[in-house]
This record gives C-alpha cells, structure tokens and sequence, in this order.
C-alpha cells in the first residue's frame, strides 16, 4: 500500500497497483482494507498497466469508495484520449461492475461509455464485450439476472499459484503432450499412467533417418491417350509399363494435354492418324443435352473406386482463362457443366457422349503455376 503512493518512482507504483489487483483477484475479502488511496493514485499512475490496474480495484470497491463514480466519469469524458485497449477494457468491465452497486450515479456514464465502446473499432474484444453489455442490459427480463451474470465470481483466482509461477519445465513436458489428459491433470503422464501403458510420442527429425522408398510408377489406363489424342494431343504421361508388343511405338517428345498449347482458341491440328492395331477410336457427338441434376446423378452414381485419376500432368503453358479452356475442349466436342478461376487454379466439370450413348463426366484442374492438370 505504502509503494502505490510513491510519486516519484512511477514504475514502482504501477507494479504495485497490479499486484494489489491480483491479490483482489484471489482475495475479494481484501477489498475494503485497500479503497482509501485508490482515488488518490488514479491521479497520478500513468502506466497503462497500472491504470487499468486501479480502474478495476475501483469497480471492485465501489461501495466503500464514496467517490467512485465520479472519478470513473472523469475518465470516461475523456476516453477519447485513452490509447490503451486494456484501460478501456478495465473501464468498460469496472464502470458496468460499479452499476449494479450503485445504479442511480453511474446509468448515465454507462450509457455514454457503452455508446462509445460499441462505435470504438481499435479492439475487437472491448467492442464486443460492450456490445454483449449492452444487449445483455437492455434484453433480460430480470437485472438480478444480468448482474448475477456480469459480476459472477467463478473467474476469480482460485488456484494456488500464479500463472508467472508456474513450473517453466512442466509447463513445456504438457505441451509435448498437448492432446492428452496431462493438461487437464496438469502432471505428466508417468505420474498417473503405468509405464507398460505409457504412450511414447517421439518426434522425427526433419531428415528422416530411414531411406525413402522408390516412388511408384502411376498406373496409366491405356485408354487415357487414346482419348486425350483425339483431344488434340496428350501430355508426356512417364510411366514404365512395358509396351505390348504389338503396340505401336510410343511418340517422343512432350506433347500438349487437350490442346494447351501457345496458342489458345486456335483450330485445333487434326488428330494424328492412330495405328490400327494399337488404337481404339473415340467419336463423339457434337451436341449433348446434359442438364445440372443430370450430371450430379450421374457423377453420384459412380464409386470412387470406379473413378481414374490422372494427377499433375505437366502443361507447356498455362491458359489464360476459362473461356479458352472451354473454347479449346469445344472444338472436340467436350462440353462445360461449370467451371471457375481460384487463385491458384482453374476447375471444371466436363462432359461429352459417345456416338454409342456412353456418358464421360471429368473434373478438370488447371494449376497456374507450375502448370500442371489434374484429370478425375
């Protein structure tokens, strides 16, 4: 009590009114004992932690400090000035604390100071609380209720320790067990689990010691480019599958997937001429009535495990949009459900119909960058 009137040393007398307020905090009782120089302090303490500090010893002593309201109301004229979040905070939660203690002096501050939080944007929280505040106020159909609410005393201190206490080496053990009862219990696990039941959490190294498998080849159906050559190409799809001996030899060189070439919404080059013995031919229908519910029941209709998924083949160039994109797979009689640009991709839902009724429904995914295509 004797530092919270040093004058001179204004670091001191902060410390002082935020270790007074804790000890409120845990000690409601104490209270009364510490009201006299609190008016007198609030003149003089600057620091913004033990400003607000004294504002909620204030709030907490409002029935034994006679001035009480007016020294609030001082501050909340002037709360303009106030820079601080947590001086308005504490102000906002002493002043509503204080008007339930003494409701005829303090209703037309709070008014004033609820009318001000609620239009203050620099906190989010101080803006929400007076919000809470005010609806609370203005909503219960009984005060007793809304003043067992806001000056409920479940969050005061009951623990036996502050939180700058706590055991640095603990509090660092629980959160390497984080999603485990040692938080609730606030121990580690040894100390209420046997050892033979005890789970082991070990984390990797960032370089994982055991050697990497080999990535496997993807399973290319051989269908895939028979499909994408009618489309005007396909991607240099790597896989090392052996060819069948009666199939053709595969074209070398990178080739661009469904016609993504430099040159976008150009005519498409005529599909190259398959051989006969390796190649089955595709021949789609230039006009498809597919509408959304249809589409939606069909895709619905196939098991996830039936789907093929083709991922990141490459691109030599990314479109530009989906209007080329959708003019490029017209040209091959492949229809656009829906499509749209993400910022790092575009999406589309496609579909075309064979000349002998078969339904292909895909769902295209065009990364930006690296350039690459995803096919389901």
């Amino acid at each position: 009590m004797e530092m919270l009137d040093l004058q001179g040393i204004p670091h001191v007398s902060s410390e002082a009114a935020v270790s007074l307020a804790s000890l409120v905090r845990r000690h409601p009782s104490l209270a009364n004992s510490i009201s006299a120089p609190l008016p007198r302090a609030l003149r003089y303490i600057t620091e913004s932690s033990g400003k607000a500090a004294l504002i909620f010893l204030v709030g907490e002593c409002g029935e034994s400090v006679a001035e009480a309201p007016y020294v609030l109301e001082k501050i909340i004229d002037s709360y303009d000035n106030i820079t601080d979040d947590a001086v308005k905070t504490a102000l906002l939660a002493a002043t509503v604390n204080l008007f339930f203690k003494r409701p005829p002096e303090v209703q037309h501050m709070l008014g004033r100071l609820l009318k001000k939080a609620t239009d203050d944007v620099s906190s989010q929280d101080l803006h929400d609380r007076a919000l809470f505040y005010y609806r609370l106020l203005r909503s219960s159909p009984d005060p007793h209720l809304a003043k067992s609410i806001i000056t409920s005393k479940s969050m005061a201190v009951t623990a036996d320790h502050f939180a700058e206490e706590d055991d640095t080496e603990l509090r660092t053990a629980l959160m390497d067990e984080f999603n485990t009862l040692c938080t609730i219990y606030r121990c580690r696990a040894e100390n209420f689990i046997d050892e033979e039941n005890i789970v082991k959490f070990v984390k990797m190294p960032p370089e994982h010691p055991l050697p990497r498998e080999e990535a496997a080849a993807p399973v290319v159906d051989p269908g895939v480019n028979h499909i994408t050559d009618q489309f005007g190409g396909a991607a240099a799809i790597s896989t090392d599958v052996p060819a069948p001996v009666a199939a053709a030899p595969a074209p070398s060189g990178e080739i661009d997937l469904l016609g993504f070439g430099d040159d976008f919404g150009a005519s498409p080059p005529p599909p190259p001429a398959p051989a006969a013995d390796t190649l089955q031919t595709l021949s789609l229908k230039s006009s498809v009535s597919l509408s959304g519910d249809e589409y939606q029941t069909k895709w619905g209709s196939v098991p996830d495990t039936d789907a093929i998924v083709f991922s990141a083949l490459p691109l030599n160039t990314p479109p530009t949009s989906t209007d080329t994109i959708e003019r490029s797979l017209g040209a091959f009689y492949m229809f656009t459900m829906a499509s749209g640009e993400l910022p790092t991709e575009f999406k589309l839902f496609l579909y075309c119909q064979e000349e002998a009724g078969g339904f292909y429904l895909i769902q295209a995914v065009v990364q930006k960058a690296p350039a690459s295509l995803s096919l389901t």
